[in-house]
């Protein structure tokens, strides 16, 4: 067929030469009416007004971002400074209950107190402040001063050095010494620079003849924190100034020691911008009267514009991006053939990409036809082949999961032994029956265990005994918690799935130089996909590097043997086989220091279990 056809072709070319030159002639003629020629036309009819109406709304746009843009900080920054105002309220509040009402506060002014009543009455206090400081995570430090020992008590700062210890106390000390000093303390916040940081102090006593008082302090620095993971553009940064524009944080590099905001429109509580060393700042900006402080936002506004400046390039240069398109369009229009090779290729990439499902459609070229039917049935093969060698992996992995039940510890089963080895020594007879007891459930679950899935609730209190023993061990330097959902106690598991991390945890987070050790294990439901559950293992140990983070994260994470990780290359490799991507897991640092571990797994009950 094909050569009868080529040969017809040779047969009209050779009878009628007189005719191809009349319609190369014709077309010489005609060449404005070509359909070249008409659709550079309408591609010119379309791009020039196209061109003039976007480039006319890309202004347009810039306005409409930058005022919405605007507003959005704007609101932020005047709900992040009302909650500072009415977090320094409290603080205030607690203060003056204190001074008032607190029996331990009152006893500082009474001379004659034994060593051992002014002591408790001084820890009393400083109990009472270190719980709301650890509550609201706002007030950096608590000071207590009595006139009559000459004392001063203080709370720790986290991150504080000795020398900086030092001089604060020097700056308290001078001030509540002096009632001149500390007179204008007593009001209202007030804004004080101690050992080259800002601090807004806030002094509560009954009156200035008052021989006690007591005081917090607030790094400045440390009040932008809500805003600290606001995404904002390279060389942006959240700054607290005062009603002069002087910065009382520290800036980010770009913006330089010298930075200053214009003191005169401080008072505006809107945005504005203006001009440092040659460089255009945005600024949105809130004022607290109260406070004597500006909470501002500032942003390059070069980096504010980027994104829009982007957009207007794009479109000047698009409709030389749509006249491309359409030459394109000609080219492959004249090439039909190659849509089916496409769709070949396109086939083999997402087969690559393990997209077994993929099928070709049937083709009205006979030989592109046979070429799909033969991709097909070549997937169809794969399938079959993909599906004998999971079978196998699953066996693999059984064995391997059933090489993981029976191995035991002999470390975690010695200390033990040892354990309850010291507690019969001490004729701590009930601790050592609560050690066996907790002993023999753990191993017994260890050795008995024999389904690939069990419940949550099972796991967990198998955990508990695994702890518990722990608890025995490291007695008051460590603590451990554990929280389910009602709802999820009978939710079905893969076995032996959580104790990796924990064990991991008690291995490498625990140190008894550092205090006490808390783990918290939870299990709830996730408020951001239905029908998830979120299973957390957090402590507060040593944590991990960020190099070792992003390893741990790594889809291609594969440890060697000797580095501890293999339980958790197991449960990884678990997971995906059997939630084939429904299930995910992410390590990450705790704060404020430590380990953390999410599973977020589809909720799954056994026939029966529900």
């Amino acid at each position: 067929m094909r050569t009868r056809m080529y040969g017809g072709v040779r047969g009209r070319g050779l009878a009628a030469p007189s005719y191809s030159i009349v319609i190369e002639r014709s077309i010489m003629k005609n060449r404005k009416n070509s359909l070249g020629v008409k659709l550079i036309q309408l591609s010119a009819a379309i791009t020039i007004p196209l061109l003039a109406v976007l480039f006319a709304g890309g202004y347009y746009a810039k306005g409409i971002v930058l005022d919405q843009v605007s507003r959005s900080y704007q609101n932020l920054v005047n709900s992040n400074l009302e909650m500072m105002e009415s977090s320094l309220e409290d603080i205030t509040i607690n203060l003056v209950d204190i001074v008032d009402h607190d029996v331990n506060f009152l006893q500082l002014n009474q001379p004659g107190l034994t060593e051992s009543e002014y002591y408790f009455a001084r820890m009393g206090i400083m109990q009472r402040n270190q719980a709301y400081q650890a509550y609201y995570h706002s007030v950096d430090m608590f000071y207590l001063y009595s006139g009559v020992n000459d004392t001063l008590t203080l709370s720790n700062v986290l991150g504080t050095t000795e020398d900086d210890m030092d001089r604060i106390r020097d700056w308290i000390t001078r001030n509540v010494q002096n009632e001149d000093h500390l007179e204008p303390l007593q009001y209202k916040w007030t804004i004080v620079k101690i050992a080259g940081d800002y601090y807004l102090n806030r002094t509560v006593s009954n009156n200035l003849g008052n021989t006690a008082c007591i005081g917090a302090l607030i790094r400045i620095d440390s009040m932008r924190s809500p805003l600290g993971n606001l995404n904002l553009q390279s060389g942006g940064d959240v700054l607290i100034v005062d009603n002069a524009g002087n910065i009382l944080t520290r800036p980010s590099a770009s913006m330089g020691y010298d930075f200053k905001l214009p003191g005169e429109k401080m008072n505006l509580n809107s945005s504005f911008s203006f001009t440092h060393d040659g460089l255009k700042w945005f600024v949105v900006s809130s004022q607290s009267s109260a406070l004597g402080i500006n909470l501002s936002v500032v942003i390059p506004a070069s980096e504010l514009l980027q994104g829009l400046n982007t957009f207007q390039t794009i479109i000047n240069v698009l409709p030389f991006i749509i006249l491309l398109i359409l030459l394109v369009y000609l080219y492959y229009f004249r090439r039909m053939v190659i849509r089916p090779i496409l769709d070949l290729l396109s086939g083999i990439h997402r087969i690559r990409n393990g997209a077994m499902e993929t099928k070709l459609p049937d083709s009205n070229l006979v030989e592109f036809q046979a070429l799909n039917q033969a991709f097909n049935n070549m997937v169809v093969e794969i399938q079959d082949l993909r599906i004998d060698i999971y079978e196998e992996r699953i066996n693999a992995q059984k064995a391997e999961m059933k090489h993981l039940q029976m191995q035991i510890n002999p470390h975690f089963f010695l200390n033990t032994l040892n354990i309850i080895f010291q507690l019969a020594d001490l004729k701590r007879f009930e601790l050592v029956k609560k050690t066996v007891r907790h002993l023999v459930q753990y191993f017994r679950f260890m050795l008995q265990v024999k389904d690939n899935r069990i419940t949550l609730g099972q796991e967990l209190e198998h955990l508990r005994n695994y702890l518990e023993i722990q608890k025995l061990r490291y007695q008051q330097s460590f603590e451990f918690q554990i929280t389910i959902a009602e709802e999820l106690s009978r939710a079905s598991i893969p076995s032996l799935m959580v104790q990796p991390f924990v064990e991991n945890a008690m291995l490498h987070g625990i140190s008894l130089k550092a205090g006490i050790f808390h783990l918290e294990i939870s299990a709830g439901l996730s408020e951001e996909a239905a029908g998830t559950m979120i299973i957390e293992i957090a402590d507060n140990g040593k944590g991990s590097s960020a190099e070792k983070l992003r390893e741990l994260n790594s889809k291609d994470y594969n440890p060697a043997t000797d580095e501890g990780h293999i339980g958790i290359w197991n449960v990884k490799q678990r997971l995906a086989m059997i939630y084939q991507g429904r299930a995910e897991i992410h390590f990450s640092d705790n704060e404020p220091s430590g380990f953390r571990v999410r599973l977020s797994l589809p909720i799954e009950y056994t026939e029966g279990e529900r």
